[in-house]
């Protein structure tokens, strides 16, 4: 009797920890076929603009429409409303197999949550990266998404400026911040807050002249009301990583969205500021985004966006413009195939001269999540 006694017990210890504590992996692959094309600047030997240029091929690819990874996630009950939380999410490429150069970069995190709201600290997705993607119809797809590839000086707007103006590497808002310690608010009635820090982790005396001491932040406050959802992200970016950087950005992003039903509206407008240390003047990409998705049948979406930056750097002035079409389908809760088109227009304008240069993506593609 004694023997089934402490075995009860031990099974009821076990029972009571596995219903305090859970730990679930997931993912989501995304493979296709398609062509692939990007934009060129050339400059002749003293760093003058002389044209627009564009190369291609066909790829087997990933993480076109949805990105890829996989990840582990993970809770832990304290008692009196408080709980332990973890989160690791690696990329994976599926047309190679590679995971990137940093196992978990796309978020690692430990934190506690209770009625107070959420603290985590670790590698974690940028409060800009959340915006940009819930108010596109395209999500995070670097591909297809407008928001992805011209918002807040990324993708194919930050080439260009990066080849014309050689150095002036613009600090990007967007992905994962290392160092970071994040704050989330609790839901109160609708409205939420949030705010992040990456550390610099250097102190002055070890920053080279001409360069910022490294660091970012952002804060973020959203509202949700039925089918209409609005938010609005402000930050500065000099690095987010802890290394120095020659040139800095204050950017906001604003994004609202509304479901009617029949099919469901976005919008988002964006500007960032970049300055170099020591230099006087700026750059000053704005940004903007319009987007409906739609459902068709029972298992199907369309999705359609169109976005345009444009910015001036010394005397040249950019303007480009993108136009997405997509269309998925739902073989089950989990697999899905999907096809997308994107034409990209660059402009570039010299005094009274000026040219263009357009390119166009599309794929096919197989997407699974688990």
């Amino acid at each position: 009797m004694k023997k089934h006694l402490i075995a009860l017990a031990a099974l009821a210890a076990a029972t009571s920890a596995m219903a305090q504590s859970s730990v679930t992996l997931y993912g989501n692959l995304d493979a296709s076929i398609g062509r692939k094309q990007t934009l060129d600047v050339e400059v002749d030997g003293f760093g003058n603009l002389t044209g627009i240029s564009k190369s291609g091929a066909t790829k087997v690819d990933s993480s076109d429409l949805y990105e890829s990874f996989f990840g582990m996630r993970g809770e832990e009950d304290l008692g009196g409303g408080l709980k332990a939380l973890f989160k690791l999410e690696a990329p994976i490429a599926v047309d190679t197999g590679a995971a990137g150069s940093n196992l978990f970069s796309k978020n690692a995190l430990v934190g506690l949550s209770g009625g107070f709201g959420t603290v985590s600290l670790g590698r974690i997705e940028s409060l800009f990266k959340l915006e940009s993607a819930a108010f596109n119809p395209f999500g995070s797809s670097a591909v297809y998404s407008p928001s992805a590839r011209l918002g807040l000086g990324k993708g194919q707007l930050g080439n260009l400026i990066s080849q014309l103006q050689p150095g002036f590497d613009l600090p990007s808002t967007d992905g994962s911040w290392s160092n970071t310690v994040a704050y989330a608010s609790p839901n109160l009635s609708g409205l939420t807050f949030a705010a992040q820090y990456s550390a610099k982790e250097a102190g002055k005396g070890s920053v080279a002249t001409g360069n910022y001491n490294g660091g970012a932040y952002d804060l973020s406050v959203g509202y949700v009301a039925g089918p209409f959802a609005a938010s609005l992200v402000y930050g500065e970016v000099r690095s987010t990583d802890a290394t120095a950087s020659a040139v800095k950005d204050k950017a906001w992003l604003a994004g609202a969205s509304y479901d009617f039903g029949a099919v469901k509206a976005f919008a988002q407008y964006g500007r960032d500021k970049y300055t170099q240390r020591n230099e006087e003047g700026s750059v000053t990409p704005k940004f903007f985004q319009l987007g409906v998705s739609a459902p068709v049948g029972a298992n199907g979406t369309v999705l359609a966006s169109f976005g345009q930056t444009k910015v001036s750097v010394d005397d040249v002035s950019f303007k480009t413009r993108d136009l997405s079409l997509g269309y998925t389908h739902a073989l089950s809760k989990r697999t899905s195939v999907y096809t997308a088109i994107l034409s990209e227009k660059a402009k570039a304008t010299v005094g009274d001269e000026s040219g263009s240069k357009s390119i166009v993506n599309y794929s096919v593609g197989v997407r699974h999540a688990f």
